[in-house]
C-alpha cells in the first residue's frame, strides 16, 4: 500500500500550494496600491499576528480533516472562547504558574476533543452533529464557571504574546510558525503522522493493515481540542480582554483556511503549511475589506460566498480525482 504522504513531496502537491501563494502575493500588491501603509512593517506585523491566531485554529481543523470519516470540528470556536475566559482566572503571576495554566487550558480543550471523538466513534454520531452539540455544552459550561464575567486584569506574562521580538515579528507569530513546523514534521516524519494519513485516506484498508482506526480518529479530535484550547489562551493575551463567544468566527474561518490551503475534506491529504497560507489569505482579505470601509455584515457575506465557492471547487476536484 502506498503511503499517502509520499505524494505530498512531489511537484504535484507542491503545485497545490501555488494558488494560495499567488493569492497572497496578489492581495499584498492590491493592498499596496490602495495604501502604501498596507505593506508597512507595523501593518504587516499586525497581519501576521492576527493570522497566527487563525493558524492555530486551522491546524486543529486540519488534523480532523486529515483523519477522514467526513471529520469536521465545529467546536473549535467554543473551545477557544472557553479557555479565553477561564484561563485568565488562574494565577499567572510567574513563569511556572503560566506554564501550569497553559497546560491546564490545553487539557481542557483535549477533554472536549475526547468527548467529541468518543461520541463520533463509539456512539456513531455524525461529526457535524456531535461537534455542534459539544459547542453548546462548552458554552454552557463556560457561562456556569465564569458567570459571563472575564478576569478583570490579565497577567503581564500573558499579555507578553504581543511583544515585538524582531521588526514585524512578535512572540505570537513565532509561536504560530513553531506550531506549524512541528505539526508538519510530525505529519511527514513520524509513524503517528503516517498512520493518521493512512486512516484518513482509506480507513477500511487501514483497518485491514492492523491500524486502530477508532483510536487514531479519537486522538485526532483530542489533538484538535488541545490546540484550540491553547489558541483561546493566546487569543485573550492578544486581545487584552475576553467576552463570551469571542472566538465564534474562528470555526468557519478554520474550515475555509484549511480548504484554501489544499487539505482534502475527504481526508488523508493535506498540509499544515497550506493551512497557514490559507489563514494568511483570509486575514489579508479581511484587512483589505476593512481598508475599503466595507461594513462588517458585508464582509461576512463576502467571506461566506468565498467559502461556498471554495467548498464547491474542492468537492468537484475530489470527484474528478475519483
Amino acid at each position: 500500500m502506498e503511503w499517502p504522504l509520499k505524494r505530498t513531496v512531489n511537484t504535484k502537491n507542491i503545485r497545490v500550494l501555488l494558488p494560495s501563494i499567488v493569492v497572497v502575493a496578489v492581495l499584498l500588491i492590491f493592498g499596496a496600491t490602495l495604501s502604501g501603509r498596507f505593506i508597512s512593517v507595523r501593518n504587516l506585523g499586525s497581519i501576521l499576528m492576527t493570522a497566527s491566531l487563525l493558524v492555530f485554529a486551522t491546524t486543529a481543523q486540519n488534523i480532523v480533516f486529515l483523519s477522514g470519516n467526513n471529520g469536521i470540528d465545529l467546536s473549535i470556536g467554543a473551545v477557544m472562547s472557553m479557555t479565553a475566559l477561564v484561563g485568565p482566572m488562574m494565577p499567572i503571576g510567574t513563569p511556572v504558574e503560566f506554564a501550569f495554566a497553559t497546560l491546564t487550558v490545553i487539557a481542557m480543550g483535549a477533554v472536549c476533543g475526547l468527548l467529541n471523538g468518543l461520541g463520533i466513534r463509539v456512539l456513531s454520531i455524525p461529526p457535524l452533529i456531535m461537534t455542534l452539540i459539544m459547542s453548546n455544552v462548552i458554552y454552557g459550561f463556560t457561562l456556569f464557571v465564569t458567570k459571563g464575567r472575564p478576569a478583570m486584569e490579565l497577567s503581564k506574562i500573558l499579555l507578553g504574546v504581543n511583544k515585538t521580538v524582531f521588526p514585524m515579528i512578535r512572540v505570537l507569530t513565532i509561536c504560530g510558525v513553531v506550531a506549524v513546523a512541528a505539526a508538519e514534521i510530525i505529519l511527514r516524519k513520524t509513524r503517528a503522522g503516517r498512520k493518521l494519513a493512512i486512516v484518513g485516506d482509506n480507513p477500511n484498508a487501514a483497518g485491514l493493515c492492523g491500524l486502530r482506526v477508532s483510536l487514531i480518529s479519537v486522538a485526532a479530535y483530542v489533538c484538535s481540542g488541545g490546540i484550540a484550547g491553547f489558541a483561546g489562551f493566546m487569543l485573550v493575551g492578544y486581545a487584552g480582554s475576553a467576552i463570551m463567544r469571542m472566538a465564534d468566527s474562528y470555526t468557519l474561518l478554520s474550515v475555509a483556511a484549511a480548504i484554501i490551503g489544499g487539505t482534502s475534506v475527504a481526508g488523508g491529504r493535506g498540509s499544515f503549511v497550506g493551512g497557514a497560507l490559507g489563514s494568511l489569505v483570509l486575514i489579508l482579505l479581511t484587512s483589505i475589506l476593512q481598508m475599503l470601509n466595507i461594513p462588517q455584515g458585508a464582509r461576512f457575506v463576502i467571506q461566506g460566498v468565498l467559502l461556498a465557492v471554495i467548498l464547491l471547487t474542492n468537492t468537484r476536484s475530489e470527484k474528478l480525482r475519483q
